[in-house]
């Protein structure tokens, strides 16, 4: 329990502080700031992306052949990749902002320290996925708070005091010569050594989501969003109070991987804590929903109907996540993989169907074919069996 409190801190940091940090902006400078949040949201997907396959796909690889050099080469050689990638956005953001129907003006300079901020995350989550693996949680924790805090601190400071570009370029700056300090710090001597294809092998899972998700929500949204301010307000509501604790969720997936790669896996404790965790988790949703409703005042029988979607998929994810890293861990089959696929498909077809609640229903149905298709899969393996 100790250890998935542990790395949902840095994931809490990295969830709501974004939020916090566009909403205090746009009363310090303009509302219309505020929006650089959703602006830059379908870039996510792109570093969520290369996080899978340069930060996490490389350490189960590596603890799978006993190699760091595996580690160090990813994170050198993908910092490099998508440092580049990321020259090639700042430079046509004003084309971004074009296709995203916003006002370049307005946008331009914020949405430059977005993107090279999500650049700067991914370095981050390159060095504290290291961490992680070495069961190095404490200073992975620390590490997380000086860099989160020190640009949130920053950014909010500077622009009271100064313009956008003094605070934007200086907060940037500040956030780089830490971010070396920790590369230097924390990258030894290597010989290289990419393993590019096990790295996709141990993660198929994980791309495919990241690429999914892209596909479900931009065309998804777009169609629940159609059927009124009632739907966009409480779709809204909804993601204020449960994005936070899904991301925290994560550190059962992030957790399980490790002991799965190092033979270390207890499932009966690893969901006893689970379930510890989980129970904090909608404790808050349900507080968060009851202090902030007054305020937004979403609707209610639409809001009662998706957060019945999202606390029943909390309930079973626990127990599907660890069975579907087992398979794609001990069990790199490619009938998994097709099954993963299947459901991703499913989900994304599901965001075509003309109702509100399209994107939901997408979501009940990858829950219960994977719960069902990983029960299944595991029946015979004794690990999972709880007697």
């Amino acid at each position: 329990m100790k250890r998935l409190l542990q790395i949902s801190l840095d994931t809490l940091l990295a969830s709501t502080l974004p939020i916090v940090m566009w909403l205090l902006l746009g009363f310090i400078i303009d509302k219309d700031i505020a929006n650089v949040f959703s602006l830059t949201y379908p870039i996510q997907f792109l570093y969520m992306i290369f996080i899978t396959l340069f930060a996490v796909g490389p350490n189960i690889t590596s603890k799978k052949e006993k190699k760091n050099n595996i580690v160090y080469s990813n994170i050198v050689f993908s910092s490099i990749l998508v440092g580049i990638i990321t020259i090639i956005l700042c430079f046509n953001v004003d084309f971004y902002i074009k296709i995203m129907s916003m006002d370049k003006n307005i946008y331009h300079s914020f949405c430059l320290y977005s993107i090279v901020l999500m650049y700067y995350n991914f370095i981050l989550q390159l060095l504290l996925q290291k961490m992680y693996y070495d069961n190095k949680n404490s200073k992975a924790n620390k590490t997380s708070l000086l860099f989160n805090l020190t640009n949130f601190s920053l950014i909010i400071i500077l622009s009271i005091l100064f313009n956008d570009s003094i605070s934007i370029v200086t907060t940037l700056i500040v956030d780089f010569l830490i971010l070396a300090f920790l590369f230097i710090n924390n990258i030894k001597k290597f010989t290289f050594e990419l393993k590019l294809k096990d790295n996709i092998k141990y993660t198929s899972f994980g791309l495919l989501k990241d690429i999914s998700f892209l596909l479900i929500y931009g065309i998804g949204f777009g169609n629940s969003f159609s059927y009124g301010e009632k739907y966009l307000t409480a779709i809204n509501f909804e993601g204020l109070t449960t994005d936070a604790q899904w991301d925290m969720l994560s550190s059962v997936d992030t957790a399980s991987k490790i002991d799965i790669s190092e033979n270390k896996f207890n499932y009966k404790k690893s969901l006893k804590d689970s379930y510890k965790l989980l129970a904090l988790l909608i404790g808050s949703i349900l507080i968060m929903n009851l202090t902030l409703y007054w305020y937004f005042k979403p609707h209610i029988k639409t809001l009662l109907i998706i957060l019945f979607v999202q606390i029943i998929d909390m309930l079973f994810d626990p127990m599907k996540t660890m069975k579907l890293n087992y398979l794609q861990i001990n069990d790199n089959s490619s009938k998994h993989n097709i099954a993963y696929i299947v459901s991703r498909i499913g989900r994304f077809l599901c965001s075509f169907i003309p109702s509100a609640f399209c994107t939901y229903i997408g979501q009940i149905f990858s829950m219960i074919y994977l719960y069902i298709y990983s029960k299944i899969q595991c029946k015979k393996v004794k690990l999972f069996d709880l007697k």
